[in-house]
This record gives structure tokens, sequence and C-alpha cells, in this order.
């Protein structure tokens, strides 16, 4: 009977202790789970200030400036007057290759190369000073040697050309000078710098007699309108 009851006193102590430190455990992940939140929530509200703060101090270095930009959808050929454009702020370190506000007025007149949205910002590369072409206008090129054409010729230049028919192709001999003054569209000079592609903006004779000619000769000339133009004024 004795044996029995200390080997009962020692299974009730073994068990209380088992209860006790079950229970000290417990109190110990409550408190460490009450302790473990704030830190997560201070954490969290360190991180997310800290990146705010930092935005705030990026965005408030940042400038913006005017650029210009498409007031509704053009299309491309278009003539741009003051109706077809409008202001856009742009950050500065990405402003520099549009156009500034204050040269707006530099693209009135100009003629658009691509379709354009709305708000899109404007950069020089997508307009030219050159007008479409006009019903009953060609581009016509031909390869011309070096020496038969000015130096410094150059686009939108003013001149009158000089064909030498093909003797293959036509009985005349004699240089045969083109009775209108064209344009020069676009030269383009060959890999060996001995002759240079050059478009002209013409009538469709024009075309008809590069193709009898068997050599090509150029020369520029004033354009009458614009000294005309600017007696009158």
């Amino acid at each position: 009977m004795a044996d029995r009851a200390v080997v009962e006193n020692l299974t009730r102590t073994r068990a209380r202790a088992m209860q006790d430190r079950a229970e000290v455990n417990q109190s110990q992940k409550t408190a460490k789970r009450h302790w473990r939140v704030p830190e997560l929530a201070v954490g969290l509200v360190l991180i997310v200030g800290g990146a705010l703060g930092a935005l705030l101090l990026a965005r408030s270095g940042d400038s913006v400036v005017v650029v210009v930009g498409a007031a509704r959808d053009l299309r491309r050929g278009a003539i741009i007057n003051s109706d077809d454009l409008v202001a856009i702020e742009a950050p500065s370190e990405l402003a520099a290759p549009f156009i500034a506000g204050e040269k707006a007025s530099t693209l009135l007149g100009q003629t658009i190369l691509i379709d354009l949205q709305a708000s899109t910002p404007i950069t020089v590369a997508m307009f030219s000073s050159i007008e479409p072409l006009q019903p009953g206008e060609a581009l016509t090129s031909a390869a011309v040697e070096v020496g038969n054409y000015p130096q410094d010729l150059g686009v939108g230049d003013l001149v009158r050309v000089i064909t030498v028919p093909d003797i293959a192709l036509s009985q005349v001999s004699q240089p045969v000078l083109f009775d209108k003054p064209i344009t020069i569209w676009s030269l383009k000079t060959g890999p060996d710098e001995d002759f240079a592609l050059i478009t002209f903006r013409g009538s469709l004779d024009l075309s008809m007699a590069i193709a009898n000619s068997g050599e090509v000769h150029i020369s520029r000339v004033v354009d009458t309108s614009s000294q005309s133009s600017g007696v009158e004024s």
C-alpha cells in the first residue's frame, strides 16, 4: 500500500510539473506573439516611410519644362498651324529631344512626316520644311558626277538642270537646258564620292528629260519668287 501511495504521489507530481511547464510555455509564446506583432508593424512603418521619403525627395529634386506637343491627332503630310500645337510638361532630364515651348513658332508651315496622336511631344525629325508633292509633280533621281554640280549644293536649293543626251538613245548631241527651275529634294554622296545620288522635285517632263540623258549638270540659281516678295515687303 505504501508503494502504491508513493507511485500515485510521483505521478501526480509529474503531471502537475508537466502542466506547469505547459502553462509557462504557453504564456511565453503569448508574450512573444504580442511582442512580435508590434515589432513587425514598426518595421513595416519604417520601410514604407523610408520608401515614401526617398520618393518625395527624388520628386522634389525633379523639374519640369514646357515642350511642344500635338493638340490633336495629325496625319502625315499635314501643314502645321497654331491650332495644331499645345504646351506639354515633361521632366527636364527627358525633354532634350523635344522642341521647347518658346520655339513653337518655328513649326508653323512645316509638313508632318509621320502620323501623330494627340498629346505626343514633338521632335524636329517629325517635320520637314518642304511642302508635300502637288498634283503634276514628281521626284526624279539621277547619279550626277562630281564636278557637274556645286560642291555646297544642299537640300531645298533651287537649281536648273542641263541634260546631255545619250547618243545611244537620241540623234541630238547638244546639251539641253530644262526650262523650269526645280528643287533639290535629297542628296547623298556615293561610296567612292565620285558621284552623288540627287533627287529632284519637279514636273513629269523633267523625269523624261533625265531618262533620255547621258549626263546631268546642275546649276544653282536664285529663288526669284522670294526676292520679289522681299522687295514688295
